[in-house]
């Protein structure tokens, strides 16, 4: 009788709590440079968020008046932290100059090329995706001298772009296509076959599987693939007048609805990051704006009711009307408008409607291949791939949005994390992985960022919000709507900080990143009281 395989030990408990407080979790690891930068910020596009602070404290500094200051000659010791700063920009304001970027050289020196020459007898890791994920893993692999055949293969005809400005920036004509684009690896040598959809993926003969039957054999995989949109089962699929926001296409075309035919009324349904950034566009451009919500307040999953409702208020001042707790029961087409019924009854006209109701992982093409793909890739702590048997796949990792891996920051659960420098850290450490393998590889142990502006109040997090069962205002106050929120749920070696977040207050996070995933500090009394 054949041996069953056993699954894998460092997924049995998923739901047990770590103490986090046992074991050192690094910050993502940078690949030093040897040479200085210098670096130059575009103040019309900068819009103050304190990434690039948060990245490189040594080079960039927000003052008490809210103004950034930098430094443009950074010193070679500091060109890797310049580089990350770069890389996580969500505007692209930062332009870097100068230093070894992710240039592969040889032992004399002399910089590798893709040439086929170049590449006889080399291996070959395909990155699958072509989205920031998938470009930040490629770029860790030349950094860390990867020297074979390096492809990356997207379904968008487009280079990898930042795609938080989409519903901000880019739908108010700020930003152009060509500004979106990442800048910080734009030298990056690899071949890439874009507009190439991927079908499936052969585990055992090591092979990608694309459209028209070819197939793209490889020693190694990184898998990038992102999210898609999720729709409404009962919304018009092919109205011209219900739209989703995910990709550039999708963001041109709102674009054009909000231009071309002059709209006046757009409903946005659902109530996180992008239906709220929205509408906040809309109004910019003086649409009327209705945002209608299942849940209630804004953005509870992300920020819970206490914080989310200080969002909603926000949006109310600006002339979003806001409906809370409410449903679309019926959509009609009726070719010059769209007509919506909500469950109360009463019954909407507008010129479209935009779908903002969260996205789902792109893993349809993985059906069959005998990954574990339910809500995404998951992957043990160090992003290898695991398969139906919980067997870790020693030459498949996988990145970003699509992944699903456990954070030992927090606990052994695994969880998928949707932002942009996300992204970035977990490429990156997915290409380490990948090449070290998995028993040499170290856990992913990031501190989840992101960050929002919603009609000119600035909010940034660091941590996992949802998580929190208590929230504590540490700065500021709800009611001036500037403040820091620190999050914090009860395990069993005391409270455990999962999350901190500030309205317009990007300097004072700072002090609070460092601290997740640690305990609370106990307060003297409770001190005395353990003592006796």
């Amino acid at each position: 009788m054949p041996q069953q395989p056993r699954p894998a030990i460092e997924l049995r408990s998923a739901t047990e709590p770590i103490r986090a407080d046992s074991f050192d979790l690094p910050r993502p690891a940078l690949v030093a440079e040897d040479e200085p930068v210098r670096i130059s910020v575009d103040n019309n596009r900068c819009h103050i968020y304190g990434i690039c602070q948060q990245e490189a404290p040594e080079i960039f500094r927000i003052s008490e008046g809210g103004s950034l200051h930098y430094t443009r000659g950074v010193p070679a010791e500091f060109a890797a932290q310049a580089r990350q700063a770069v890389r996580c920009c969500p505007m692209q304001a930062i332009q870097i100059r100068g230093g070894a970027g992710q240039v592969t050289r040889t032992d004399r020196g002399r910089p590798l090329r893709s040439g086929k020459a170049s590449r006889a007898g080399r291996r070959r890791i395909v990155v699958a995706g072509a989205g920031l994920a998938g470009l930040s893993a490629a770029t860790r692999l030349r950094e860390r001298g990867f020297d074979g055949e390096l492809v990356l293969v997207g379904e968008e005809p487009h280079r990898p772009y930042s795609r938080p400005p989409l519903s901000k920036q880019y739908l108010s004509g700020s930003l152009g296509d060509e500004q979106l684009t990442f800048r910080a690896d734009e030298g990056l040598d690899a071949h890439w076959l874009l507009d190439t959809p991927i079908t499936g993926l052969d585990v055992a003969g090591s092979a990608l599987e694309l459209r028209g039957g070819e197939r793209l054999p490889f020693d190694g995989l990184v898998v990038a693939t992102g999210v898609d949109a999720k729709r409404l089962p009962e919304a018009p699929v092919f109205s011209q007048r219900v739209r989703t926001i995910r990709t550039l296409a999708d963001a041109a075309a709102i674009q054009r609805a909000m231009r071309t035919a002059q709209a006046r009324h757009v409903v946005i349904l659902g109530g996180g990051f992008i239906g709220c950034e929205l509408a906040c566009t809309a109004r910019e451009h003086g649409m009327d704006v209705t945002l209608v919500v299942h849940s209630a307040p804004l953005l509870r999953r992300v920020l819970g009711e206490r914080v989310g409702s200080v969002v909603a208020g926000i949006q109310r001042r600006a002339g979003v009307d806001v409906r809370l707790g409410t449903r679309i029961t019926d959509w009609q087409d009726h070719g010059d408008v769209l007509r919506l019924r909500l469950d109360d009854g009463e019954v909407l006209d507008c010129d479209f409607v935009v779908l903002g109701l969260g996205s789902h992982p792109r893993t349809e093409w993985l059906r069959g291949s005998g990954l574990e793909v339910s809500d995404g890739v998951l992957c043990g702590p160090t992003c290898h791939a695991v398969d139906g048997w919980g067997r870790t796949i020693p030459h498949i990792v996988a990145a970003g949005d699509v992944a699903r891996w456990p954070n030992p920051r927090f606990d052994n659960r695994p969880r998928r994390t949707e932002h942009l420098i996300h992204a970035v850290e977990m490429g990156q450490h997915a290409a380490d992985a990948l090449l070290r393998g998995p028993d040499r590889a170290a856990r992913f142990a990031p501190v989840p960022r992101f960050w929002s502006e919603q009609h000119g109040t600035r909010i940034q997090a660091a941590g996992i919000p949802a998580l929190g069962t208590d929230v504590e205002i540490v700065e500021g106050s709800l009611r001036a709507e500037r403040f820091v929120a620190r999050y914090s749920r009860r395990t069993p070696y005391g409270p455990q900080i999962v999350a901190a977040v500030a309205f317009d207050m990007p300097v004072e996070l700072l002090a609070y990143r460092d601290q997740i995933g640690r305990s609370l500090p106990r307060t003297r009394d409770a001190g005395r009281r353990k003592r006796r």
